[in-house]
């Protein structure tokens, strides 16, 4: 943890903020090793980054006032992050990598050769993504919690999961979108880059289908390569959010 994300509900009447996160509490009495009096960097949700005064501290709840500094801005153009279904493990480290860097948004859609079967891991649950997010926010610094959009609904214990739009279905939109392919160019050979926001098609394990690939030629969707080599796709948000701030770093 290198800042405390903190959450306008943990916000008592008196305007001091209550933490009674068990790991939160965990880490900054056992790893962080602060007590009363103590401060830490910290931000607050979707507003800004400030300083955190320890007033009360137990293993049971910690209680602090917050003191905001700045007020930091999103980045531009925002970026949409949207990635086939993945083995759980991968889902939560691209969940982590895209709230560290701090991407406007994150859906996960089913692709053709998607495995259905992960559908049914808990990492779906809203209460846990949202973890996941925190966890990426307060390693990065990042206060903008990133929206997060599933294109199918999971299956509950006496019901199939229920498809709602696949990666295939969307691409008609008026959208900016970029698929990430081997074959495709570099970032920089996508210049200009005037569009306020893209959309990146994030593909499954085993990789785009043909039928897919000509989808995205029919609708001119350009492909962007990251590295010669074949990435895995938690490797792969990471190549391109890493060289897409590089491209953008320079162009402005």
């Amino acid at each position: 943890m290198n800042y405390l994300i903190l959450d306008p509900t943990q916000k008592t009447n008196s305007g001091e903020f209550k933490i009674s996160n068990k790991e939160r509490i965990s880490h900054i009495l056992n790893i962080l090793q602060k007590k009363e009096g103590d401060k830490i960097k910290a931000g607050l949700l979707n507003e800004s980054l400030g300083i955190f005064k320890i007033l009360k501290i137990s293993s049971q709840e910690i209680l602090g006032s917050y003191t905001p500094i700045i007020k930091p801005k999103r980045r531009s153009p925002g970026i949409n992050l949207i990635v086939s279904v993945q083995r759980p493990p991968t889902i939560e480290k691209i969940i982590e990598l895209a709230s560290v860097w701090g991407v406007q948004s994150l859906e996960f859609r089913l692709a053709t050769l998607s495995r259905k079967e992960y559908l049914t891991s808990p990492v779906w649950k809203e209460e846990n993504i949202k973890e996941k997010l925190i966890l990426g926010m307060e390693q990065g610094g990042n206060i903008f919690l990133p929206k997060v959009e599933l294109g199918f609904i999971p299956p509950g214990k006496k019901t199939s999961f229920e498809k709602k739009e696949s990666i295939s279905e969307i691409v008609s939109s008026s959208r900016k979108f970029f698929y990430l392919d081997k074959k495709g160019k570099a970032i920089q050979e996508h210049r200009p880059l005037a569009d306020k926001e893209y959309s990146i098609l994030v593909g499954p394990e085993p990789g785009w289908t043909n039928a897919e690939l000509e989808i995205f030629r029919k609708y001119n969707i350009p492909g962007i390569r990251l590295s010669s080599s074949v990435l895995r796709s938690e490797q792969a948000v990471s190549f391109f959010l890493s060289q897409w701030e590089n491209s953008i770093f320079r162009l402005y």
